[in-house]
């Protein structure tokens, strides 16, 4: 890759992150001069010396009360650049079921598809048919950084040697996106934020919701539009596994939120220790032990 693409790149980046952006602070000050930052910061990438900058942490309280640690705005751009390069490789390897954070999808088509399951498994509604909900414990606090850089990295370079059998150059530097991968997964926000607001905005936050109680080697923050694409990967081989190793073609998730539907009760409850097991060892993750739920089809359910 040339240095003149990715500037051209990180335009693009900037231009897509400063959607509903353009009021904040951070923002306002990177665009007074946002052609000499869009080029120091193509340099710093160049020269592997880029390092995000300290993130505010703080508490918003509606719909839920969640964390969040929200980056700088020139961090921003390179999530953004990342998404633009990673989002359409990752896009071919994801299943169909798979709703949050992709073109087309999201939580009206997660409903639709949910409901459309829900008719064929019973038959028109003719029939009974069970539906199993689960939902991972901490799911973003719980992820470990080391095995996701794994599983998006294996994708990259799946895509890498794809290119190489067809006598085609992939459209960015891998090594680069390696590198921004590192950057932004293996860190940890936590260690070096500032606090928005008081230390007692937190009371409340179960341990589990927090980048401050995350174990050594984990967690995710949320809101940055990286963390929505490595959600979605980050299961992709549990949802894979799901649908062909065990079988359930009703089957669908919303980032940690995911349904099974099946006629027979019994076929549901004899897999869920399997589940448990899957997700335990593989992807070092747990349910939540009070959201696992069976359901017959005709009390209806929610979803999303």
């Amino acid at each position: 890759m040339n240095d003149i693409q990715l500037i051209t790149d990180l335009f693009q980046a900037y231009y897509n992150a400063r959607q509903n952006k353009r009021n904040t602070i951070n923002q306002l000050k990177f665009e007074l001069n946002f052609e000499h930052e869009i080029l120091k910061l193509s340099n710093e990438i160049k020269l592997r010396t880029y390092k995000p900058l300290r993130e505010i942490a703080f508490i918003v309280n509606k719909p839920v009360k969640r964390e969040i640690l929200a980056a700088e705005f020139r961090d921003r751009v390179v999530h953004h650049l990342l998404f633009q390069y990673l989002s359409p490789i990752i896009e071919k390897y994801l299943i169909y079921d798979c709703y949050s954070c992709r073109k087309g999808k999201g939580t009206s088509a997660g409903i639709q598809r949910a409901a459309k399951f829900l008719r064929s498994c019973s038959q028109n509604y003719k029939e009974d048919c069970y539906i199993m909900q689960m939902d991972i414990s901490g799911y973003f606090m719980s992820i470990n950084k080391e095995l996701l850089y794994h599983k998006v990295n294996g994708i990259l370079q799946t895509e890498y040697q794809k290119y190489a059998l067809l006598n085609k150059v992939i459209p960015f530097d891998v090594s680069m996106v390696e590198f921004l991968l590192r950057k932004t997964i293996v860190r940890n926000p936590a260690d070096n934020c500032t606090i928005k607001g008081s230390r007692f905005d937190w009371d409340g936050l179960p341990s589990n919701k927090s980048m401050f109680y995350a174990s050594q080697g984990c967690g995710l923050p949320i809101g940055n539009l990286t963390s929505q694409l490595f959600g979605n990967v980050f299961l992709n081989d549990f949802d894979h596994w799901m649908k062909k190793i065990m079988g359930f073609s009703y089957y669908g998730r919303y980032v940690d939120d995911f349904f099974v539907m099946h006629p027979d009760k019994r076929r549901l409850l004899n897999a869920l220790p399997t589940i448990t097991d899957y997700l335990k060892v593989n992807e070092k993750l747990t349910l939540h032990p009070t959201k696992t739920k069976i359901k017959q089809s005709k009390s209806g359910f929610l979803f999303l």
